[in-house]
C-alpha cells in the first residue's frame, strides 16, 4: 500500500494568483475605492494638545498628598501606593476618576452635545477622545482630546487643568473639614465645661468668702497647663487616626509627648490620691484645698478652650483656602488646530490597497485549493 502525503505546491499558487491576477486587481481596486469614497466623506476629526507639569502628589510633606494618602491605601491594599508611582501616574489617575470626567461632561453639556442617552455612554465617549501621555523623561502629562470642533477640542483640553486643581482641592477640603468639624465639636464642649468652672468658683466665692494663697494657684495654673495640653494633644491624636496610621512619624511623635504629659502629671501628685493632677492635702487646709481645685478646674477649661479655639480658627482657614483649586502648572496650553489629525488618509488607502489584494489572493488560493494541493509520496520524499 502507498503511503502518500498532501502538499501545498508553491509553483502552482503562483500559477493561480497568476491566472486570477485580473479579478485580483478588480477587488483591489474595489477596496481602494471604498477608502477613498470614506476619506472624502468621513468627518475630519481635530486633536488639541496641552501639556501640563503635574503637582506635587507623591511628596510626603505637601497637603495633597497626606490628602491622598487614604486612598492610597484603599487603591494599594496596605499603602505605599504614593511611594510607589510617580508625579504623572498619580495625576493620570486622577485625570480618569468618574468625578473629574462629570465635571468636563457638566461644563460642555457633552451628553447633549454628543447626543447620548445617558451620562455613561457620555463617559464611554469622552474616554474614547480624551488620551493621557506621560513623558518618563520630563515628567510632563500631555492631554490630547479629539472633536469635530477645533475650538471645542481646545476648550476641553484647557479646562481639563481646571478640574485636575479643583479635584485636587475637593480631596484636600474632605481632609481639612473633617478636623474643623472636629474641633468644632470640641469648641462647643471646651466652652461649655470652662463656664460650668467658672461658675463653681463662683458659687464657693459667696459660700465662704475665701482666696487661696498665692502658692496653691501657682501650683494650679501648672497642673493647669499639662492638662490642657494633654488633653489637646489627645484631640490632636484623635484627629490624625482619622488620615494617619500609627507607623506615621507624626503620629508617634505625638504619642511621645502624651505620654511625657503624663508623666510630669504623675510626678506632681505626690499625695498618691487616684487624681493625677491632685494637689496634696498637706500644701493646704482643707477649704483652701478645695478652692484649689475649683481654680486648677477653671484654669484648666480656660487654657483647654483658649488652645482649642486657636486649632479651630487654624483648622477653618485650612479649610477655606482649599476651598480654591489648585493651580496646575500648564507647561504649553492647548490651541485650536488649523488642520484635521483624522481619518488619516494615506494610510487608510494604503490599508485598504493591501488589505484587498491579501483577502482576494486568499480568497483565489482556497477557491482553486485543488489545484495547489498535490500527493507526494512520503517514501520518495524521504529519499
Amino acid at each position: 500500500m502507498e503511503n502518500k502525503q498532501k502538499e501545498i505546491d508553491l509553483s502552482k499558487v503562483v500559477l493561480v494568483l497568476k491566472d486570477n491576477r485580473k479579478q485580483i486587481g478588480i477587488a483591489t481596486a474595489v477596496t481602494t475605492l471604498l477608502a477613498i469614497v470614506y476619506c472624502i466623506f468621513a468627518t475630519p476629526i481635530f486633536t488639541a494638545k496641552t501639556i501640563i507639569n503635574p503637582p506635587k502628589l507623591t511628596d510626603a510633606g505637601s497637603g495633597a498628598a497626606q490628602a491622598l494618602s487614604g486612598l492610597a491605601v484603599l487603591a494599594g491594599g496596605g499603602g505605599g501606593l504614593l511611594s510607589q508611582k510617580t508625579d504623572a501616574d498619580v495625576t493620570i489617575a486622577i485625570l480618569k476618576t468618574t468625578a473629574l470626567k462629570d465635571m468636563i461632561i457638566n461644563q460642555f453639556n457633552l451628553q447633549k452635545l454628543w447626543e447620548k442617552k445617558d451620562i455613561e455612554l457620555t463617559r464611554l465617549a469622552l474616554d474614547d477622545n480624551v488620551k493621557f501621555i506621560p513623558d518618563m523623561k520630563s515628567g510632563f502629562v500631555e492631554i490630547d482630546v479629539d472633536d469635530e470642533n477645533p475650538k471645542m477640542a481646545a476648550n476641553i483640553a484647557n479646562y481639563y487643568n481646571l478640574a485636575l486643581g479643583q479635584m485636587i482641592s475637593n480631596i484636600s477640603y474632605g481632609r481639612s473639614n473633617t478636623k474643623y468639624q472636629f474641633y468644632q465639636s470640641q469648641l462647643t464642649g471646651a466652652e461649655s465645661a470652662m463656664n460650668a468652672a467658672e461658675n463653681d468658683l463662683k458659687v464657693f466665692a459667696e459660700s465662704n468668702g475665701f482666696i487661696a494663697g498665692q502658692q496653691i494657684q501657682i501650683v494650679a495654673s501648672l497642673s493647669a497647663q499639662l492638662q490642657a495640653q494633654l488633653i489637646v494633644a489627645q484631640a490632636q491624636l484623635q484627629s490624625m487616626s482619622m488620615y494617619a496610621s500609627p507607623d506615621n512619624p507624626d503620629y508617634q511623635q505625638l504619642e511621645s509627648q502624651i505620654g511625657s504629659y503624663k508623666i510630669q502629671l504623675d510626678n506632681m501628685n505626690v499625695s498618691g490620691t487616684p487624681d493625677p493632677i491632685g494637689i496634696p492635702a498637706t500644701r493646704a487646709p482643707a477649704l483652701a484645698q478645695k478652692y484649689a481645685n475649683l481654680m486648677r478646674e477653671y484654669m484648666l477649661r480656660q487654657e483647654v478652650y483658649k488652645i482649642i479655639v486657636k486649632q479651630y480658627e487654624a483648622n477653618r482657614l485650612d479649610t477655606l483656602s482649599e476651598l480654591a483649586p489648585v493651580g496646575i502648572q500648564v507647561v504649553d496650553p492647548a490651541q485650536a488646530p488649523l488642520y484635521k489629525s483624522k481619518p488619516k488618509r494615506l494610510k487608510i488607502v494604503l490599508g485598504a490597497v493591501v488589505l484587498g489584494a491579501l483577502l482576494s489572493s486568499v480568497f483565489m488560493i482556497i477557491r482553486n485549493r485543488k489545484r495547489i494541493i498535490v500527493e507526494v509520496d512520503n517514501e520518495k520524499q524521504i529519499n
